[in-house]
């Protein structure tokens, strides 16, 4: 029977005796690994109990190593001589070289392109395997406490180092506080920010999208609205003018009985008139002002007498 997911390798010794004590001690039997249970003497009547157990308990350590290390401890007699046989081999205490390993790790672990989380739960692993090769005994309670708290506020400044520029605010306020924040507590601070940063930048960006629709939306009604102003004016298919249909055209059905052309009022607005081509040509005998009198005369005339541009009855066929 295999107690834990985890099948010690060589190399993993941290989680795998970490989730071992977590799967016996939920079973009620972590005094086997510790030395809380005794061995008791062969002649005594709880001895049979004991040995059942400390089968049972062997059994699910060696169920969860790899062959070749199981092999080398199932003639061990008790659970507790294989649990330190196996500590004493792979866990790899007051080796300075992993502790040096894990330290610069630490420092060099950057956010980058990742969220805060996964950078996070990184940090943590690896403090966890530091405490784990630091497994220091302390004779006064105070110094300890005071050395955990300084151990805290360094890993606040490890995380907050790593964690991305564009978070710098968030760790300012973080930096300010007094006392300094537990690194869950930062942890917690920094992710929140991550997430309302990331849900503003959702909405800017679908506010963005609904604005450009819109804009294209109301370009196509603009489009649509002169396209029908265009179809609303009369045109005739067969002389290709506004104005008039086929109906009523002048070049199929004749001019109506009576017409009489009006002014050429038409003539004011691309051309010049004949008076003012005449006053033109006679410039050499009047003077400038003599000119500008005379043209102002002909034009007061004209407005009189006239419209100012082509009509619906003006039609050119």
């Amino acid at each position: 029977m295999q107690v834990t997911v985890h099948r010690l390798n060589g190399s993993n010794y941290l989680e795998w005796s970490q989730s071992v004590k977590l799967a016996i001690d939920g079973r009620g039997k972590l005094g086997f690994l510790t030395g809380e249970t005794k061995v008791p003497e062969p002649d005594e009547p709880n001895y049979k109990v004991w040995r059942s157990e400390n089968s049972l308990v062997t059994a699910w350590l060696l169920n969860s190593m790899d062959a070749s290390i199981a092999r080398s401890h199932m003639f061990l007699k008790t659970a507790k001589e294989v649990w330190d046989a196996v500590r004493e081999t792979y866990s790899d205490l007051e080796n300075f070289a992993q502790t040096f390993e894990l330290k610069t790790q630490l420092w060099k672990s950057k956010q980058g392109q990742r969220d805060v989380t996964t950078y996070y739960n990184e940090m943590v692993s690896f403090w966890q395997e530091l405490d784990h090769c630091n497994n220091d005994v302390w004779e006064n309670k105070n110094d300890q406490a005071r050395q955990k708290k300084r151990e805290e506020n360094d890993r606040v400044f490890m995380f907050l180092a790593g964690v991305n520029q564009n978070l710098d605010d968030v760790k300012g306020r973080l930096l300010g506080r007094r006392p300094l924040p537990s690194i869950r507590e930062v942890f917690s601070e920094v992710r929140l920010e991550e997430n309302r940063r990331k849900i503003m930048s959702t909405d800017k960006h679908l506010m963005d999208s609904d604005n450009a629709a819109n804009d294209a939306s109301a370009l196509v009604v603009r489009n649509n609205e002169q396209i029908g102003d265009q179809k609303k004016k009369p045109w005739c298919d067969f002389c290709k003018k506004l104005w008039h249909t086929r109906d009523t055209c002048w070049k199929i059905h004749g001019k109506p009985p009576g017409w009489k052309p009006k002014s050429d009022r038409a003539l004011h607005t691309m051309v010049e008139p004949p008076a003012v081509q005449q006053v033109k040509s006679e410039t050499a005998q009047f003077t400038q002002g003599q000119i500008v009198q005379i043209l102002k005369m002909i034009s007061e005339s004209d407005r009189a007498s006239s419209g100012t541009g082509l009509g619906k009855d003006d039609w050119q066929c």
